[in-house]
């Protein structure tokens, strides 16, 4: 980000690429395992939250004060629109 090259893993991609195609709507928990890792792992949060707090360390300025990858508590995440 900020004109760099950023490298993802193939799981982070496809995430990103989940959110990106919604932006600025609430992807739930579930719909985004089972975009990720499959209708099996719609269950597995764990999964999830590594993968948010990963892509965090690599798009956001400040991690720990997310501005693009946004916690809807107890529902999903969503991908900031561009201002």
């Amino acid at each position: 980000m900020r004109g760099e090259q950023v490298d993802l893993t193939p799981r982070e991609f496809n995430l990103l690429w989940a959110l990106a195609d919604h932006p600025g709507r609430v992807m739930t928990h579930e719909s985004l395992l089972e975009a990720v890792w499959g209708p099996a792992h719609r269950q597995d949060l764990d999964y999830l939250r590594v993968a948010v707090r990963s892509l965090r360390r690599k798009l956001e300025l400040v991690p720990s004060a997310p501005r693009l990858l946004i916690n809807e508590p107890g529902v999903g995440y969503r991908l900031a629109e561009a201002d």
